[in-house]
């Protein structure tokens, strides 16, 4: 292991990542893109049964 890697790796273990801040959304705007992803992943698993199918 080169010098380098060994001390970006003492580095990574002695300073601990900060979490980010939590993003302030609005109760509604969260909602909406609860719903949004919701529908989106619905449609992502109606086309992969139809490919099952269809084999």
């Amino acid at each position: 292991m080169s010098i380098e890697v060994r001390q970006l790796l003492i580095r990574s273990q002695i300073t601990p990542a900060v979490p980010p801040a939590p993003a302030a959304i609005p109760p509604r705007e969260l909602q909406r893109l609860r719903e949004q992803l919701l529908a989106e992943c619905r449609t992502w698993l109606i086309e992969r049964l139809r490919t099952q199918q269809e084999r």
